[in-house]
């Protein structure tokens, strides 16, 4: 969905809130300007666009369709997986997270098209090439379309990599805490053999690295998301 229809979106959820508030001061009034426009208008127009909206972040609208796409072609699959708890939700604050981090990044970033042409083919391989062209028909999208919503992806996922990728130190009793708390008790939970620390600790470490920037990330975020201005229709959780 292009941005000038996601526009007019939030135009129109904007008008849907403030006209709850002017019923009661201009009723008589509002109803009769409402009985002329639901004669000339479609009766479902305006609902079905009011309902196509998922969430407003800081005015720019995230639809249900972009809900739709992110499940469909798995921009999150590595993320969770699909049936998870409240899936649709998780993919709808992955994409308000998405939408806040590149609006107060002054970052200039630049997606080269091989890049976006990469990810086309691993959707490709996923889904079949076949599969893949069907969902975006019934989307009335094209390959363009998607790789605008990858484009996005790419930009928010090298914002986080540029600010969280480095700096990040774990100790040696960091290493060997995770070993002797977490990591042996699993292997003999398994009935398995823990293999010794000293063989470990790149791996270990690593995993301890990936902790400590997920957890920097959700600090952020959450500092960030404190200071947007955020509106989640809920009633898109029940639609299918």
């Amino acid at each position: 969905m292009n941005q000038e229809k996601k526009e007019r979106l939030y135009f129109l959820l904007q008008s849907e809130m403030s006209s709850k508030k002017m019923l009661k001061m201009w009723r008589p009034v509002v109803i009769v300007f409402l009985a002329v426009i639901l004669l000339l208008i479609p009766a479902n127009s305006f609902s079905e666009e009011i309902d196509s909206i998922a969430a407003v972040v800081n005015e720019q609208v995230i639809t249900l369709t972009d809900m739709r796409v992110a499940e469909t072609f798995g921009f999150y699959s590595n993320e969770f997986k699909e049936g998870a708890k409240n899936f649709r939700l998780l993919i709808l604050e992955k994409l308000i997270d998405q939408k806040l981090v590149i609006q107060l990044s002054s970052e200039e970033i630049n997606i080269k098209k091989e890049e976006l042409d990469f990810l086309i083919n691993e959707i490709n391989n996923k889904m079949g090439s076949e599969i893949a062209a069907g969902k975006l028909e019934e989307f009335g999208m094209d390959w363009d379309d998607l790789r605008e919503y990858l484009r996005e992806k790419m930009i928010y996922q090298t914002i986080i990599s540029r600010k969280f990728g480095h700096g990040n130190i774990v100790s040696l009793k960091e290493i060997g805490d995770y070993y002797n708390q977490i990591y042996v008790p699993s292997k003999r939970e398994k009935g398995e053999e823990p293999q010794p620390m000293m063989e470990l600790l790149e791996e270990i470490e690593s995993v301890l690295k990936q902790e400590k920037v997920a957890a920097q990330i959700k600090d952020w975020i959450k500092n960030l998301r404190k200071k947007a201005d955020i509106q989640i229709k809920k009633r898109v959780m029940t639609k299918k």
